[in-house]
Parts: C-alpha cells; structure tokens; sequence
C-alpha cells in the first residue's frame, strides 16, 4: 500500500438559517449568514493546495431541503474545483439531509460518489487499495443499528467506515443510527468516519473511531475551533491526525466577574478586558461573537439594568 491523506468532514449544514440573527443587518451579520459557505471553500482551498488523496463528508452537508437552488449550485461548483484537481469526494447523507429531506436535486460532477439509502454500499479507489463503506439515511428518524448490516472488510484494503451516528448519545444529539464503539472495533476496519456529533473526538484509536465536529459553528453553543481531520496513512495504518481549524467565525461565552466594582465605567472596563482576551486566546484571527455574562455580588445591578442600552 501506498501513503496518502485524506479529509474526513461532516455536518457542513450549508446555508443553515440562524434565527438569531432575524431581523438584523450590517456586515458583521452577512458574513455570519455566509460562514458554513466560506468555511468549505477554505476546505476546498485546502484540498486542492494539499493535494489530499480523497474528502469524506459524513452526513447533514444540507441542513434540509434548500430554500433555493443556489444552495445547490454552490455545492456543484465546489465538487467542480475538486474534480478538476482529481480529488474523489465520497458523500453520505445523514438525518438533515436525508433522501425524504431533501426533494430538490442537481446534476453532481463525476468525482462525487454518494452513499446508497437503501443499502450498504462500498466504493473501492484501486489506485490506493481503498475500500469505503457505508449508507446513506432514507429518513431523517433512523432508530436502527446501520453498523451492523455494513460489509465484512475488503482484504488487502484500508477498509473506511462512514457512518452518521450518536455512538449511543451524545451531548444534546438525537441517537440515529445507534451503535457502540465495541460494534465498529468489532466489524474490522481501520477507520470509521462519523458525522451528527458537532463535537471533535477521538473515540478510539487502532482502529480510529472519529468525529470531526462541524465545519463551522453555528450559534452560542457550538463555542471554540471548528474544522475537519486531516489523515494520514502508511502501509495500511494511520500514522496521523490533524484537527484542522475551517471556521470563519467563532463563538465564545465570556464570564465577566463584577464583584466589588464600584462604578459603571470600571464594569465596562472588566468587559473590554474579557472581550480583549478572548480575541487574542480564542479568536485566532477570526471573526469572533460573543455571549457576555455579568456575574457576581455587585452594588452597580440596578444600575446595570437601568443602562442596559448603553452596556
């Protein structure tokens, strides 16, 4: 076997509406409406300069059936950059895009290959000796074990799962397509590639249980670096991985304590110290939203209230 990289993403959720910002204008709010679209032409960018042997993404590239085409067509144009650089895409479909999700379709370029609904399907990229497994959902409610009706490993293959899962529940995500690390340790791949967890995690290692987190955050609760995994393999074994920041934006919760301070000014003051440190320790160049809380025993609460607008 060769040595190759490739990129494992999921949950792209492009064009995802944020209720948060209804309403609202200015260009500030327009760039955090095009974030999941800028944030997977960074991953393309990334693909094509790095010359990675193939992309994965697995599941919810759509957050639901488009409220226009243009959704589609900037997906299309995007498979087209990676087509033209030679790189495979395999794509599945999890609970937000799922077959019943989803009725608008376009024509894709021939480099992007999609994951069967009905049943496992495998793709094999002879030229690495590659083989990838998996199905995409038909509904967006998937209560069954899909792991278990995957397909033995291909021999004398790096054998991917792809599978869009809760791993039995985790954090706040409904459990589709539930399993257990022990059922995908068991089935004999060498890397499984999840999606639906917004999370990045290494659930297990030899052979590596994954999820990359979503590419771009979407609101207040999905805080930090937000991006892909970048693997590596040699001789048939992954000898690394790399979480790779995609994210245009990023989204912070800032404690602001409050306790003992004696005047407005030196509570607007704390503020700016929190928001400063959060733009050099957490934005890392981006674009950075902030949730502020005010905490603490403080003489200035009624007057903080009062001057809502002004802090």
């Amino acid at each position: 076997m060769t040595s190759f990289r490739f990129i494992h993403a999921a949950d792209i959720h492009l064009d995802s509406p944020l209720r948060g910002l209804t309403g609202r204008e200015g260009g500030a709010v327009e760039q955090i409406r095009l974030a999941a679209r800028n944030a997977f032409e960074q991953l393309v960018e990334f693909a094509i300069e790095e010359k990675v042997a193939f992309l994965i993404i697995a599941g919810d590239l759509y957050d639901g059936d488009w409220r226009d085409y243009n959704t589609g067509l900037f997906f299309v144009g995007q498979m087209g950059r990676l087509n033209e650089a030679g790189i495979p895409v395999y794509l599945l479909h999890g609970n937000h895009d799922a077959a019943s999700q989803i009725t608008k379709q376009l024509e894709l370029p021939t480099n992007v290959n999609v994951f069967n609904a009905r049943k496992p399907q495998t793709f094999f990229f002879e030229g690495l000796d590659v083989a990838l497994h998996g199905q995409s959902f038909w509904q967006r409610d998937i209560i069954d074990n899909l792991a278990l009706t995957y397909p033995s490993p291909t021999a004398d293959a790096f054998n991917i799962g792809v599978l869009h899962t809760a791993l039995g529940g985790r954090g706040e995500h409904e459990n589709y397509a539930p399993c257990t690390p022990e059922d995908l340790i068991n089935k004999g791949y060498d890397y499984w590639a999840l999606g639906h967890v917004h999370q990045a995690e290494v659930v297990h290692e030899h052979p590596h249980i994954v999820f990359p987190g979503n590419l771009q955050g979407r609101h207040v609760k999905e805080t930090g670096a937000k991006g892909a995994c970048i693997i590596s393999v040699e001789d048939g074994q992954v000898v690394g991985l790399e979480n790779h920041s995609f994210d245009v934006v990023r989204w912070a919760v800032l404690p602001v304590d409050l306790a003992e301070k004696a005047t407005l000014g030196a509570a607007i003051a704390r503020i700016r110290d929190a928001i400063d440190e959060a733009i050099s320790t957490v934005a890392d160049g981006r674009m950075l939203v902030c949730r502020i809380l005010l905490q603490g025993r403080t003489d200035l609460h009624d007057e903080l209230i009062a001057s809502e607008e002004q802090v």
